[in-house]
């Protein structure tokens, strides 16, 4: 939320506490003794919010705003918008100031969340979780608690506890995709196949795929223990399974696939990868070229009549073919081969977070299998 000119928010907090009066005595009435008071703290509170003392001004509004049934939603409001503008302190003040009153437990429940939502704010996770697990007992607030819960755990990667707040608001038809879950439980089978306990990392991914059928990663962390074991052979199956599923993870794993593969099955490969990608469509088969040209593979055989198409449909490097002036195909790829090994390869869907390497969460806005092929290439 940006900053604010002074008198603006004069305006704004000065129409919460007139929302306050209005609600305490009635639009109508006869003023009611004691009202100079009121007046007195609210004239006072501006004072100091024009003249940019917002601590004083915040302690004046807090004495006008007893805590009843008709300004604990001003309450609740002023609180949320100090959150909002970052000014957390504030915003913990004021929800403090409401624990500290007389809360039926209904509003006693909403103000812990407020407060745990200014401590997430905060940083100060260890406060947060205290309050929201007070909440997640409870019912009216239970699902928003338990998803806090989660995006806590998710930031500990405390993927156990992650995994329970899930099932948790699944129970109550308020968990998020069942792809999160399953990423939970790959998260948990790649700690446990880095500490050698392949039987456990074996468990997990079955749970993961009981999850979601179709789930490209579990497939990459099956291939990898089946390459642990000896078995390369079914290693390619399901990393080959795995690309053809989820094509942006080429840039990543292609040169590991090849490698499985060996010098014997790779044109094979490359045959049946070129095939899928033809059917699909040109964006599928220009990923595949592109990823290929970054590893120098413009020789393969099977390969060699994309390279051309996609160089001659591609814009960027259409222009790096003509700026050579009739060099060889193979002088081409390689400049061009060149300039995707230094390019951006991926960036999230959801906040644009760019990278070389392929995130399953992105790093940026925390989500899931947001991550997309999106190769920029800066000509010289």
């Amino acid at each position: 939320m940006p900053d604010l000119p002074p008198y603006v928010w004069a305006l704004i907090l000065g129409a919460l506490v007139v929302g306050i009066l209005a609600g305490h005595f009635g639009w109508g009435r006869r003023w009611p003794r004691g009202l100079g008071r009121f007046h007195a703290e609210y004239l006072t509170g501006l004072d100091y919010l024009i003249s940019e003392q917002p601590d004083r001004a915040l302690d004046s509004f807090l004495k006008v705003m007893d805590a009843n049934a008709d300004t604990l939603e001003t309450h609740f409001a002023l609180g949320s918008l100090y959150r909002r503008r970052g000014e957390v302190e504030r915003a913990i003040r004021v929800h403090r100031n409401l624990l500290a009153r007389g809360l039926s437990p209904e509003h006693r429940e909403q103000a812990r969340l407020a407060l745990a939502q200014d401590y997430l704010r905060a940083g100060l996770l260890d406060r947060a979780e205290g309050l929201l697990r007070q909440v997640s007992e409870g019912t009216r607030l239970r699902a928003r608690a338990l998803e806090a819960l989660r995006v806590i755990y998710e930031r500990q990667r405390d993927w156990t506890q992650a995994l329970d707040a899930h099932r948790r608001l699944a129970a109550l038809d308020a968990a998020p995709p069942p792809a999160v879950a399953a990423h939970y439980q790959c998260e948990l089978a790649t700690y446990h196949l880095e500490r050698g306990d392949v039987d456990e990392a074996r468990r997990l991914l079955r749970r993961a795929r009981r999850e979601v059928a179709v789930f490209p990663r579990a497939a990459v962390l099956r291939a990898q223990i089946a390459e642990r074991e000896g078995n390369a052979a079914l290693a390619v199956r399901l990393l080959a399974w795995a690309l053809q599923e989820s094509p942006r993870l080429l840039h990543d794993e292609f040169a590991h696939l090849l490698r499985l593969a060996g010098d014997g099955s790779r044109d094979k490969l490359l045959e049946d990868l070129v095939s899928r990608a033809e059917q699909r469509d040109f964006g599928e088969l220009k990923g595949l070229v592109f990823a290929a040209l970054a590893l120098s593979l413009a020789h393969a055989a099977p390969l060699r009549t994309s390279i051309e198409k996609v160089i001659r449909l591609e814009p960027t490097l259409n222009a790096v073919r003509e700026a050579a002036g009739g060099a060889p195909f193979e002088y081409v790829a390689a400049e061009i081969g060149a300039l995707l090994a230094r390019a951006e390869t991926y960036r999230c869907a959801d906040c644009g977070f760019a990278a070389r390497r392929f995130y399953w969460q992105c790093p940026g806005c925390q989500s899931w299998d947001s991550f997309e092929t999106y190769v920029i290439i800066q000509l010289r």
